[in-house]
């Protein structure tokens, strides 16, 4: 074997050595990244020589998930994230001299919270210096996800993970596993389970929340229902928020404010703001989802399924309709005045025979009874007909006789017939306001309950239905406002044609006080804000959010927030005794008949003023002498 052989054979034997043979620090990254089950995508900030970080490349790429790996220096700004940020995982070696500036850089992006997930290779354990003396000035929270490996001897490493509960709190180290070369990775059963649901205790360090309370009383004690009217969506929210303490074994302080909190001169007020200053981690009241706030606060849970509408009475018939056209459909009207004209005619035919026959014999000629056949004798007794009044003129023949027998007979049917139909009519409801545009063009007065969040609301709606509600019908210019007192507004729906806004979970309970069984038929609702779903919240990128959303959804789950929701809010009542009562008749029920009845009085004076002129016309003489 020549020089050039034995140079071939020590080149080939240094690679196969090379790549064959992995680092333990490789291997426990790829046993880890395979242990967790998920996408993803490496970035690592090592001091390894070519050959390793191609092993790790090479050893993540045969996998049966490829993953993409990137070695960085301590600069993090060329870092372009995954679109899905649950997948990155940022590798880091802790003997790299750069590595606390590169974890400096990275504290400054908020990459050690969620949803990032770190492998921190660290140096070998040491009994005089503790695992956690390199994060000193990090702050990892509870929904930071480290996993420190420490070299124990030479084929053996063991897992840890540290949090602190807050940032000034004392550290706590998990067991996560240990690693062998011959055995590999091996998890321990109590980090099997998800971070948020092993992190859970708190270890009474206290939990600032936020609360909107708008009667100092409520302060000296909140879960008081004595008086369920006030504040009632602060103390229920309150008692369906008290058992998550419990849950995480935290204290509680309470920070209260007088408002949810609305954007205004570019910045929030009220709750939110506690929230989004970082004087409060959780709302203690539930707030209505709006776009611009989800750039501020994490919605978590819908506990309280709390509705704001317009509440009404259905008005009376009349309030919509004119009554004297409903008893007839359209059909029927022109079927009427078809009938009508063609007694008319015929009475005018029998009135010209008769006329002419009584010409002939001369008999009874000037009988001032007889009916002459002229448009205005025959229109007054066809009126006398239908109004079920008698006529002074008539026809004198059998047939003509008959012909009026016909005519009183159909209209006295007809009378009766539509006497019966207003009388069932001036009883009758209205269900034809069904929109905002029909409460928008109704007769109904409207009213809206006087709450913090109705008085932002309203103002700045858009809608051109609603943005006209509140100009013409709740705000008009030169009145005050229509926002008043829940009881108030429940009283005036209770005796008058009103529409009123209100949460209608509070609103009920008011009505089954006040309301008579038969006053709580005919209830109908319709939505005026947009979106009315409430939420509990909690400040953005808080690092308890999923700890927060657990916690929340196993109180519902345990049916302790429907407990609540029956004991404070009310349903709507149900009808039970319909018709129980009759209203006296209002000046609106018959206006139609007023207007008719003055708009005839003034065409009489109008014929009357055209017959005396017409008089002095035709006869001058007998109006000079007179």
């Amino acid at each position: 074997m020549n020089l050039r052989d034995l140079l071939l054979v020590f080149i080939l034997v240094y690679f196969v050595c090379t790549f064959s043979k992995s680092s333990d620090e490789i291997s426990i990254i790829t046993d880890l990244i395979q242990s967790s089950d998920k996408l993803t995508s490496v970035v690592a900030h090592a001091c390894w020589k070519p050959s390793k970080q191609i092993q790790l490349a090479s050893r993540l790429g045969n996998k049966n998930r490829p993953m993409t790996v990137r070695f960085v220096n301590k600069n993090w700004a060329g870092i372009v994230e995954p679109q899905h940020r649950e997948r990155l995982l940022i590798v880091a070696d802790l003997n790299c001299p750069s590595t606390k500036v590169f974890f400096k850089l990275a504290n400054t992006t908020n990459k050690f919270s969620f949803p990032y997930r770190w492998i921190v290779i660290g140096k070998a354990v040491n009994e005089s210096v503790a695992v956690t003396s390199n994060f000193q000035n990090i702050p990892l929270l509870p929904d930071s996800d480290v996993i420190i490996a420490q070299k124990n001897d030479k084929n053996s490493y063991i897992l840890t993970t540290i949090y602190k509960i807050q940032i000034k709190g004392k550290w706590i180290v998990e067991q996560f596993g240990i690693w062998t070369s011959a055995n590999g990775l091996k998890k321990f059963e109590a980090v099997k389970h998800p971070i948020s649901t092993r992190r859970k205790n708190f270890q009474r360090a206290p939990i600032k929340m936020a609360m909107v309370i708008l009667d100092n009383r409520t302060i000296s004690n909140p879960y008081d229902l004595s008086d369920i009217l006030t504040d009632t969506v602060s103390k229920s929210s309150f008692r369906q928020t008290d058992p998550i303490f419990g849950y995480l074994n935290a204290s509680r302080t309470l920070i209260y404010s007088p408002t949810w909190g609305y954007y205004r001169n570019g910045s929030y007020g009220g709750m939110i703001a506690d929230m989004t200053i970082g004087d409060a981690e959780l709302a203690g009241t539930v707030l209505i989802a709006t776009q611009d706030r989800m750039e501020v606060v994490e919605y978590l849970s819908c506990p309280t399924p709390i509705s704001i509408k317009f509440v009404f009475r259905q008005p009376p018939l009349s309030y919509q309709n004119n009554l004297f056209l409903l008893p007839f459909k359209s059909t029927v009207w022109y079927c009427i005045g078809a009938f009508v004209l063609v007694l008319a005619f015929i009475l005018y035919i029998n009135a010209l025979w008769e006329n002419k026959k009584l010409e002939s014999s001369e008999q009874n000629f000037e009988d001032p009874t007889v009916l002459r056949p002229n448009v205005g004798d025959i229109a007054i007794l066809v009126i006398s007909a239908i109004s079920q009044q008698g006529s002074s003129t008539e026809l004198k023949g059998t047939l003509g006789r008959i012909v009026m027998f016909i005519l009183f007979l159909a209209f006295l049917l007809l009378y009766s017939s539509y006497s019966a139909s207003i009388v069932a009519l001036l009883q009758s409801s209205s269900n034809q306001i069904r929109t905002l545009s029909d409460l928008l063009n109704s007769k109904l007065e409207l009213g809206v309950e006087d709450t913090p969040y109705n008085r932002y609301f309203f103002p700045i709606a858009t809608e051109p239905v609603r943005r006209a509600i509140y100009q013409t019908k709740i705000a008009p210019k030169g009145t005050k406002p229509k926002f008043m007192s829940l009881e108030d507004g429940v009283k005036k729906l209770q005796k008058e044609p009103f529409a009123f806004n209100m949460n209608k979970g509070i609103g009920y309970r008011l009505v089954e006080r006040y309301f008579h069984e038969h006053e709580k038929c005919g209830l109908q609702e319709i939505p005026y804000l947009y979106a009315t779903k409430t939420y509990i919240t909690c400040r953005k990128n808080s690092p308890y959010k999923e700890i927060f959303k657990i916690g929340l959804f196993r109180i519902q789950e345990h049916g302790l927030s429907d407990r609540e929701n029956r004991l404070i809010y009310a349903r709507k009542p149900p009808c039970q005794a319909r018709g129980g009562s009759f209203g006296s008749v209002n000046m609106v029920d018959f206006h139609p008949i007023l207007l008719m009845y003055l708009y005839g009085i003034l065409l009489a004076f109008f014929f009357f003023f055209v017959e005396i002129l017409a008089h002095k016309k035709l006869h001058p003489r007998q109006s000079q002498r007179r």
